[in-house]
This record gives structure tokens, C-alpha cells and sequence, in this order.
């Protein structure tokens, strides 16, 4: 019997995901997929006697990519497996409705069962293995890559009086509702639904309402995220108060500890929470947490630590460099196996990472990371994240190819429109991918233009230097002197040495005595001072914080 080297790639994957107003949604659309593609290598192994090459087991955090080796018939295999993902995706709408009491009466089921049925991406390609792995890899690369060219384009049923879904405007909202368009708002028994959470005019697709019913309790919200980056300061100064609002949490049932620090959401997590079952607020209570939030308050202001710093956080994204040179370069199964099962061990590493740094894992597929963080633990955490790679990656890697790591940061609002911010983060990825084994940092002021730079590992120390820099007293106007004597030669071919000793003119008059501060030498020329200058903004940014 001939044996098969078989692939099955699922989608969408980062559009699905993207495709958030809470970081809760955002972790639920991570997770559908990652147990989705569990669920097939586990059926796969266990029905179809496949050998598992990537994920090398499915105990690990399957990719939305599957290889494996098969004997049999590989298209009524990769039909079965279709199958099998849509049987998945309808258990999934069961259990989504069972917790949904009588909101259930008011959904359109012939249009959620269209949109179970055709929200999937699956694409399978195979190849006889012929003992020649590398040789039937790249032709199943091939044969994938003109399969996914040939995407199935279906006719959405028309509903005309169902809006768009806000998560995902591509499809309708699976809500039943007679009022025109226009005037459209989620069924009033939706809206009072706690594991929704659903804004007036906010409604949902049906895969979209199975991500919000996933995403429950445990998932940091933004404004928790930016908190997190000043809650050990806040510990140090006023612990007192820091474990008092840490108990009224617990006693109130409160997901994020930022919720009772800022009284303006505080005060409409009351409000919405005010007909639940169960739920009581006292007005001793609400004193004593308004009381120990001005404590915090007090105590931030006391270490001048600016409170905008906690509306900030960063979105960080990785990936791994030349990771389709590295695959086609290995030889057997055995060895692409072990080459998976380190990049299994990398996933586990980097959640343990994410953790250290006080952030959250929102998903981890091979060499491909997404997490939330406070903004000044991001770099911290994207080094660390680089050295867990090399150290995973180096054993298995072919001969002559060094593993490396691109991540990109985006420092953002809390306000900021979630599915924009994550894009931003993803261009800041690309933009440290164009120099490779780099990280790439842009922070996105909620006014005033976007500021970013990059840097390869080996100078990562530079970000260190100049938020020190600006700790010490260094002046906050230097970038932008810097930056207009950049502009002034932008025009004029100055010698690098003239350009050199001018910027360290200026950078004289800045620093205080005691400091000892010099322009790079990579600085040749007026772009590569801009360039400093980007640096200097964004590290300038991140003095402001409490140093961890």
C-alpha cells in the first residue's frame, strides 16, 4: 500500500483572531483554533493510523498546519477530516447554546448553520512519500499552495434585515430581529446576558457568539494590562492599600484588579452588574474602595509616576527568521519530528516567558507568538523570548543555519480599537522581519504621530542605554533638537564626522554634568540620526515607568 505524506492547513487563522472588541475574544479565537487542530491530529492518529510529523504529538499546541505520513486513500481521508472539523465546530454551537438559556430563542438557526458550515478554511495536498522526504515535501508544497490559490467563493444567503457582525462584517448577525437595519440592537434578553456582554447595537455572527461564550473570566483586559506595568511600585508603596483592593476584588467578584483602581469603570461594572443574581454592593464597601484607590493614587503621584503611563501597553509579536529554508533543508521524517518537538518545547518556554513578564499568551503556533504585556516589560520579554529560541531551536537546526528570532512591539492606548492595534502590531513585526534577527518597537500616542524603531539583538542594549539615560535626567527636548538638525541635513552631503560632532553639540547642552552620554557610532548620516531620534522618543516613553 503506497504510503502518503499528507497536509491539512485551516484558516483563517490571524484574520479569525484579529477579529476582537475584548482580549477575551481575542484569547477564545486563539484557543477554537488550537484545540480545532488538536481535536484532527487526535482523530487523525486515532482513526486514520496517521504518524504525526508537525505537531510531532498531539498533546502539543497543534499549528493550524498539519503534516503527517498515511497509508490508504488520502482524498477520502482529507473528506473525513473535513468532516470531522465541521462536526467539531458544531459541537462547539451546541455547547456555545446550551449556556445561552433563552437567548437561544432568538437566533436565526438556518443562517447559524450556513455560517458553521462555510466559516472554515481547509485545504489538503499529499504526495506519495516514495522514500524521498525532501524530494515529496516540496511537491506537497506546491500542490498546497495551488490548492489554496483555488479558494472556494460561496454566496452568503441574504438576509436584509440582519446587520453586519461587528467582529466580522463579512457575516450577518445570526440575531432574529423585524425592526429595519438602521434602527438594529441586540435582543433585549441577549443584551442582559453576563456571558455575552454585549454593547446595545452590538451584534453577532454565530461563530463570533461562540467566541464570546468561550471567553470568559481570566483574560486581562487592556486597562488590567496597563496596570500590571506599575502594580509592583504600587505594592512597594502603599501595600497596605494595594491588599485591601485586592480583597474587595475577591469579596466583589471582579475580574481585573484595574476595574476598582479606575472609579470611572468601576462605577459602570456597578451598574451593569446591579440585576444580577447575588450581586451587592454596599455603600461601606463602595467607600472603602474609592478610599483605597486614592491611596494608590496618592502613592503613584508621591514615586512621579504619571498616571497616562497606565492607559499604555504593548502587543507584542514574534516569529521565527528563514523558518521555511530551515524545514526544506531537513532530509527524513525523523528529523523534521525532532525539529517539531523543539518547537513544541519553544511554546512551552515562551508561555512560562510571557507569564515571568506579567503578561498574557494569547497564542503561541510553533515559532509564531502573540501576547499582551505591560509596556515596560515587553523588550524584557521579547529577549527573553528570542534566547528561549535559539537555545530550543540550535540542536535540530541543518548545518550552516543559525536560528533566529523577529519580534515586533506595539505600544498602544486601552482605548485604541483592539483589531487596529493588533494590525499595528503586526506591520511593527514586518517592519523588524526587513532586517531579520531584530526587534522593532513603535508606540502609538493617543495624539501626535507614531514613533518606531528597530534594532538587531546583538545592539539590543541600546534600548537599555537611553531609557537609563532619560531615568538620570537626560532632557526630554533633546530628540527634538536632534531630529530638527537631522532635518536641517537632510538635503546637504555632510561628512559623517561633521554630523557627529554637531549632534554631540547639541547632546552636550543636554545631559548633566555627571553624565557621560555619546552619540552611536553607527550614526553616519542624517537618516541614521532620525533614526536614533525615533529611539530616543519611544525610550523617553518608557523611563516614565516604574524601573522592574
Amino acid at each position: 500500500m503506497t504510503k502518503y505524506l499528507m497536509t491539512i492547513a485551516l484558516g483563517p487563522v490571524q484574520e479569525f483572531i484579529a477579529a476582537a472588541r475584548r482580549t477575551a475574544d481575542l484569547t477564545a479565537g486563539s484557543e477554537l483554533l488550537v484545540e480545532l487542530a488538536r481535536h484532527l491530529a487526535n482523530y487523525l492518529q486515532s482513526q486514520h493510523d496517521a504518524e504525526l510529523i508537525f505537531p510531532a504529538s498531539p498533546q502539543s499546541d497543534a499549528p493550524n498546519k498539519l503534516l503527517f505520513t498515511v497509508q490508504g486513500e488520502p482524498h477520502k481521508i482529507a473528506a473525513d477530516a473535513k468532516e470531522q472539523a465541521h462536526t467539531y465546530l458544531r459541537q462547539q454551537w451546541e455547547a456555545c447554546l446550551q449556556q445561552l438559556g433563552a437567548v437561544k430563542g432568538c437566533i436565526d438557526e438556518e443562517l447559524a448553520n450556513w455560517q458553521l458550515k462555510n466559516f472554515l478554511e481547509f485545504y489538503a495536498a499529499w504526495a506519495p512519500l516514495n522514500g524521498k522526504y525532501a524530494e515529496a515535501r516540496r511537491r506537497l508544497e506546491q500542490l498546497l499552495a495551488g490548492r489554496k490559490a483555488l479558494r472556494d467563493f460561496k454566496q452568503a444567503p441574504a438576509y436584509s434585515k440582519h446587520p453586519k457582525s461587528p467582529l466580522d462584517p463579512a457575516m450577518d448577525s445570526v440575531f432574529r430581529s423585524e425592526k429595519p437595519v438602521d434602527g438594529f440592537s441586540a435582543p433585549a434578553v441577549a443584551q442582559q446576558h453576563p456571558k455575552l456582554r454585549l454593547k446595545p447595537r452590538e451584534t453577532l455572527d454565530a461563530i463570533s457568539l461562540i467566541k464570546r461564550v468561550l471567553g470568559g473570566s481570566g483574560v486581562p483586559s487592556t486597562r488590567e494590562m496597563g496596570f500590571r506595568a506599575v502594580e509592583k511600585a504600587l505594592s512597594k508603596e502603599a501595600l497596605g492599600a494595594y491588599r485591601a483592593l485586592q480583597h474587595s476584588q475577591e469579596e466583589l467578584g471582579i475580574d481585573d484588579l484595574s476595574d476598582l483602581f479606575f472609579q470611572e469603570n468601576f462605577r459602570r461594572i456597578c451598574q451593569e452588574r446591579q440585576t444580577e443574581e447575588g450581586w451587592r454592593l454596599t455603600p461601606e464597601q463602595l467607600e472603602e474602595v474609592c478610599a483605597d484607590a486614592s491611596t494608590l493614587r496618592k502613592a503613584l503621584n508621591d514615586a512621579k509616576i504619571s498616571e497616562e503611563v497606565l492607559r499604555y501597553y504593548a502587543i507584542l509579536v514574534a516569529d521565527g527568521d528563514r523558518m521555511g529554508a530551515a524545514i526544506d533543508a531537513l532530509t527524513s521524517v525523523d528529523d523534521h519530528r525532532n525539529f517539531s518537538r523543539q518547537v513544541a518545547q519553544f511554546a512551552q518556554n515562551a508561555e512560562r516567558i510571557v507569564d515571568a513578564h506579567d503578561g498574557h499568551l494569547v497564542y503561541c503556533g510553533g515559532d509564531d507568538v502573540l501576547a499582551l504585556l505591560p509596556a515596560n516589560r515587553a523588550l524584557a520579554c521579547a529577549r527573553k523570548l528570542h534566547e528561549a529560541f535559539v537555545s530550543c531551536m540550535q540542536p535540530v537546526m541543518p548545518a550552516g543555519q543559525t536560528p533566529s528570532l523577529s519580534a515586533g512591539i506595539a505600544i498602544v492606548h486601552v482605548m485604541d480599537n483592539l483589531q487596529v492595534a493588533l494590525g499595528w502590531a503586526r506591520e511593527t513585526e514586518q517592519y523588524a522581519k526587513q532586517l531579520r534577527n531584530a526587534v522593532a518597537v513603535a508606540r502609538y500616542p493617543r495624539s501626535g504621530g507614531m514613533n518606531r524603531a528597530r534594532t538587531r539583538w546583538d545592539d539590543f542594549d541600546a534600548w537599555d542605554y537611553w531609557i537609563r539615560a532619560f531615568r538620570a535626567g537626560l532632557a526630554d527636548t533633546l530628540p527634538y533638537e536632534l531630529r530638527a538638525l537631522a532635518r536641517d541635513y537632510q538635503a546637504i552631503d555632510v561628512p559623517p564626522d561633521i554630523l557627529r560632532k554637531e549632534a554631540m553639540r547639541v547632546l552636550e547642552r543636554k545631559q548633566k554634568p555627571q553624565q557621560t552620554i555619546v552619540i552611536p557610532d553607527w550614526v553616519q548620516s542624517a537618516d541614521d540620526l532620525h533614526a536614533l531620534t525615533e529611539m530616543m522618543l519611544i525610550a523617553r516613553f518608557l523611563s516614565g515607568y516604574p524601573e522592574v
